[in-house]
């Protein structure tokens, strides 16, 4: 039930479908991390799909090397076995080991671009703290309308229900929601980019719900509530210990709680972490800087989320359709480019 260049690896300890393009090697490999219960086959569509109407293609056309990771869910043909007890730290963990392995194996840079698409927003600050173990890192991670590691954003996931397996259960939660988001893109593109079939059957499945924007765990055969310990996981406070950040969201009322807070809460941490690791880290330089460098670097502080997020046409699936797949790789290369600028502008004011 593998698509071409599919592989169904092992990494700490769990089962990852994993897809690997090969690219230039001066370039630092993206990686596509799914969101909650839809395999990353969603990045490059299935056998027969129009090559131009997904995220990998234009990725691999820009000369980027892509890596497409899956954790195990209840999807047919795929994993044989289920684990409702995996967590944000078992994905961090075994994204990390994968990310790794083919950093080392295709002699690629040692800090990736990581896409967090939806619930995988979440995984930003322990994947980054996962790499750094392995001697690696995150030259920018770009949340893609996802969910951020402030509590309690998504509150419709607290009804999520375990299925029969301890999986929580997609169907009756929010497939009709993702699949209305799918109608949506298909309707933009003017073509059957995915069909909704397909899509239902070969890419969505019930999962770990400790992934879940909810803080819900399973134990005992139920779902619990434990935000302390989903805060620690997601590293809620841990400001500098997040990557570089930056924001690709959308203006849908289809998926209106991340068109009309996507912003806010990610600028949140867009600005913590440049000022964490940029600035306050620097407390010495910070007490002398003169009158003229502080007002700059108040309108650079300032001005930086703004510049490090991008509204795209489209909905939660905004990346899919030739339009939409071409569009955020553009989109990628200019927020690549504006968070060196931002990181460069903000260490000249404090030198």
């Amino acid at each position: 039930m593998l698509y071409p260049r599919e592989a169904l690896i092992e990494a700490a300890g769990y089962p990852a479908l994993v897809r690997f393009e090969p690219g230039r090697r001066d370039l630092p490999v993206v990686v596509f991390v799914t969101g909650g219960g839809v395999l990353g086959r969603i990045a490059y569509g299935p056998p027969g799909g129009r090559a131009a109407d997904f995220l990998c293609h234009w990725l691999h056309e820009e000369g980027f090397a892509s890596l497409v990771l899956s954790y195990p869910i209840d999807s047919r043909g795929v994993f044989d076995t289920l684990f409702p007890q995996f967590s944000i730290t078992d994905w961090a963990e075994q994204s990390a080991e994968i990310i790794a392995r083919y950093m080392d194996r295709n002699g690629l840079p040692a800090n990736a671009i990581v896409l967090g698409w939806s619930m995988a927003g979440r995984i930003a600050e322990p994947l980054h703290a996962a790499l750094r173990r392995k001697g690696k890192g995150i030259e920018l991670f770009v949340a893609m309308a996802a969910a951020s590691a402030l509590p309690h954003t998504l509150p419709g996931l607290d009804h999520l229900k375990p299925a029969a397996s301890g999986l929580a259960g997609v169907k009756g939660a929010y497939l009709d929601w993702l699949l209305h988001c799918l109608v949506d893109q298909n309707a933009a593109a003017g073509h059957v980019v995915l069909d909704a079939d397909a899509f239902t059957h070969e890419m969505t499945g019930d999962f770990p719900v400790g992934l879940a924007a909810s803080a819900m765990r399973y134990r005992n055969g139920a779902f619990v509530s434990d935000p302390a310990e989903d805060a620690l996981e997601v590293g809620t406070a841990q400001y500098r210990s997040f990557p570089p950040l930056a924001l690709m969201t959308h203006a849908s009322a289809i998926d209106a709680r991340h068109a009309l807070t996507d912003r806010s809460t990610w600028g949140v941490y867009i600005t913590q972490q440049l000022c964490e690791t940029l600035v306050f880290s620097q407390a010495d330089k910070l007490a002398a800087l003169p009158s003229e460098k502080w007002a700059g670097l108040v309108e650079h502080v300032r001005d930086a989320a703004p510049r490090l997020s991008a509204t795209l046409p489209g909905n939660h699936m905004f990346f899919l359709g030739e339009k939409g797949a071409r569009g955020t790789v553009l989109t990628l290369m200019r927020l690549r480019q504006t968070a060196a600028d931002v990181a460069a502008e903000i260490s000249r004011l404090m030198d």
